[in-house]
């Protein structure tokens, strides 16, 4: 039986037991160490790779997302609403994902005035977005804002940029929510069924932050909120012999987002999960993995959306089985043609959608197989990608010198935009050196220098910068330029044979000129 009747909220406030016992998994000490591993800089955490952010971080998903947001607002935005609408996303991570989805969301709807609230629930990390340059642009429009929000225990809005304080109930224009990777990293608890009987799955912490791990220990259930006991209840009906996971932080992120409007809400959530009742059968145990000494689990979004459409909401998930990325849409309050809304939904995560995209997405990355055409095409599908470009970059040098007019345009082209889309987060990557090397391959060098000159004022002493800048100079014919920068390059790497051959080059074709 299960024991019902405290709402979700209360039961993630009670006080933990002593570190050590078998302790209800929302509990467990567990969580404090996944506040101190996300609470390191934002470059120790995505700029080095430790959390995989590429999947939710690229032009691709921003554009999905964009375009069911903007068909939301459509269908939820009546002529007399006054307010703007606000989008808030729970852990904003890298900051990527937000530069992209409100240029997406931009040119997608020009005079729509929004606002995005980027957040976090630690407070240098929300500063350092807010002096983010690449974010100027939206600030100054006043798309943009920021604010420290813990999506552990989520509160008032307290934004940065202007000031404002948004409060449950404080908005009467609709509200988006979006949460990328975030749901897996979130509280949860844990049941097992077995014969017709539930019951909850503790865990006990085992080792240190260095060699994590845990045990699951059954006991009988403790209180159960009435919502979720209902959705426990039907799975009791229909699962046996497996565990199953109730997001119940995540759960509280979408009562909160709720609660900010009087009008309706959607959220977007992306996650590595289960969203039918067959993925969740024949689990002795949930599966935990680790990144470092942090963790995630996978989301049930079957449960997820059993538990808002009893609440008289829209719970909208994918027709296709998922790879790598589950991407679910679930509105709550009033909502006028959902049937419409939920097909839009479902059309827009299939075919090119964020799952099927990223799962293709290794084959792009054998370029040398690759011709030309099916390059330009695959960074056209990906919304100019500038991860993809560079994947691409060896293959471009070779091929593009002899391409055809019409190609070096659409290269050209493509390049605007890839720089556009680019975000830098801390990543070891000279995006402007990149940019100036392929519009020298495509004999645009003046376009190429403007680039090799941010290249060198960020790297000084980059002998591979230096090169390209006279190579750059070279083909402007500008040949004493180009030779002060072929020897800056020989100083910075004496044995660069590349920019001592290109030096000889350069001695040879006028002597007179130095």
């Amino acid at each position: 039986m299960t024991v019902s009747g405290k709402s979700i909220e209360s039961l993630l406030d009670g006080v933990p037991e002593q570190p050590g016992t078998a302790l209800r998994l929302s509990e467990s000490p567990l969580w404090d160490r996944q506040r101190r591993f996300y609470d390191r800089g934002a470059p120790d955490i995505w700029g080095s790779g430790a959390v995989p952010h590429g999947i939710t971080g690229n032009p691709r998903i921003a554009s999905t997302y964009a375009r069911i947001a903007q068909e939301f607002l459509r269908a939820s935005m009546t002529a007399d609403t006054a307010e703007v609408p606000h989008i808030v996303e729970f852990g904003g991570g890298t900051g990527r994902f937000a530069y992209l989805f409100v240029r997406q969301l931009r040119a997608l709807a020009p005079g729509l005035r929004f606002t995005y609230v980027v957040t976090d629930f630690a407070a240098d990390r929300v500063q350092a977005w807010a002096a983010h340059p690449s974010y100027r642009p939206f600030i100054d429009e006043g798309l943009i804002d920021f604010a420290v929000l813990d999506a552990d225990n989520p509160g008032p809005l307290e934004l940065l940029v202007s000031g404002r304080t948004i409060t449950p109930g404080s908005l009467r224009a609709p509200v988006i929510g979006i949460a990328n990777y975030v749901f897996d990293t979130l509280r949860h608890d844990c049941f097992a069924l077995s014969g017709g009987d539930l019951m909850e799955l503790k865990v006990a912490p085992v080792g240190d932050d260095q060699e994590p791990s845990i045990e699951w220990e059954s006991a009988p259930c403790g209180e159960i909120a009435d919502d979720l006991a209902a959705v426990l209840d039907h799975y009791r009906d229909w699962l046996d012999d497996t565990a199953v996971l109730a997001p119940v932080g995540g759960m509280r992120c979408l009562e909160f987002l709720d609660d900010l409007t009087q009008g309706p809400s959607l959220a977007i959530i992306a996650d590595k999960g289960h969203r039918t009742r067959v993925e969740l059968c024949s689990y002795p145990s949930p599966s935990v993995v680790f990144h470092g000494s942090a963790f995630s689990l996978m989301v049930n979004f079957d449960l997820l959306a059993r538990w808002v459409r009893q609440r008289g909401g829209v719970g909208i998930l994918p027709t296709e089985p998922a790879n790598s990325l589950v991407v679910g849409a679930f509105v709550q309050g009033p909502m006028p043609e959902p049937e419409r809304l939920t097909a839009w939904v479902q059309d827009q995560l299939v075919d090119t959608g964020p799952d099927n995209a990223f799962s293709l997405r290794p084959l792009l990355s054998t370029a040398s197989s690759l011709s030309l055409e099916a390059m330009l095409a695959s960074l056209r599908l990906s919304r100019s990608d500038p991860t993809l470009l560079i994947e691409f970059l060896p293959t471009l040098l070779d091929v593009l010198p002899g391409a055809p007019e019409v190609v070096k345009n659409e290269m050209h082209r493509l390049l605007g935009q890839v720089w556009d889309n680019y975000f830098p987060i801390g990543e070891p990557i000279d995006m402007a050196l990149c940019m100036g090397l392929i519009l020298s391959a495509i004999q645009r060098f003046p376009d190429a220098i403007e680039f090799l000159e941010l290249s060198v004022k960020d790297h000084p002493e980059s002998a591979p910068a230096a090169f390209a800048m006279a190579v750059a100079l070279r083909g402007m014919r500008d040949l004493r330029a180009a030779r002060d920068w072929v020897d800056r390059a020989l100083e910075f790497e004496p044995g660069f044979s590349e920019a001592r051959s290109l030096r000889a080059m350069l001695a040879e074709s006028d002597a007179g000129v130095f």
